[in-house]
């Protein structure tokens, strides 16, 4: 037990050091649709951003990752760019050593839903990356409009595991499980160093609504 505290501690550390080059292919994108301003809302995807050792080794060990998600409708006033809306959703991951296999729920608002169980990290991680269309907020007929996207990856703090563990437990086809990593060994990792945070952000093109 003590070994794996000491290579869960080393994992969490080597996070905050990880070269830039290394999160080249890391991003989100926003995936506009045919006639962007015609009622229909834009694509929010990820690319790779859960496909790192570093992660897979702490979601592994019982740390659940959350990708928290934030989406904005801007008008452009030239001088003064107007928000006219914005939608946030999170993403959490997490892997069942019973059963071995790999969890991924989409929380918004107060409601929790699993949305895949996985065999492998990679389908998990391919899965995750693909688009979520989100509903168009009413615009201005003329206005020129663009969206910003953002998604921050968190390895969970412990404030955070019991509050991920009250969301699933509500999630439809959500079963209890025991880690077979203890939970005074995960909450000692946490209050040690914390949840290591990447954030990403894109900006899409500019449309006209119609």
């Amino acid at each position: 037990m003590a070994a794996r505290i000491r290579r869960t501690l080393a994992t969490l550390a080597m996070l905050g050091s990880v070269p830039l080059a290394a999160l080249a292919a890391q991003r989100v994108d926003v995936v506009l649709p045919a006639r962007p301003g015609a009622g229909e809302g834009p694509a929010i995807a990820t690319s790779r951003v859960l496909a790192d050792d570093d992660v897979r080794e702490l979601l592994r060990s019982g740390f659940p990752a959350r990708l928290r998600f934030r989406a904005e409708l801007w008008r452009d006033e030239r001088f003064n760019n107007v928000r006219d809306a914005a939608l946030e959703w999170d993403v959490v991951v997490r892997y069942d050593p019973l059963e071995r296999k790999y969890d991924s729920y989409r929380i918004v608002g107060e409601r929790a839903v699993r949305t895949g169980r996985f065999d492998a990290v990679e389908e998990m991680e391919a899965f995750v990356d693909r688009p979520y269309r989100i509903a168009a907020p009413p615009m201005r007929r003329g206005a020129r409009y663009y969206y910003e996207a953002s998604v921050e990856l968190e390895v969970l703090s412990v404030r955070d595991l019991d509050e991920v563990e009250r969301w699933l437990r509500g999630a439809p086809g959500e079963r209890t499980a025991v880690s077979t990593v203890g939970r005074t060994m995960r909450g000692l990792v946490a209050r040690l160093l914390g949840g290591e945070r990447r954030r990403y952000e894109t900006r899409s093109g500019q449309f006209r609504a119609e």
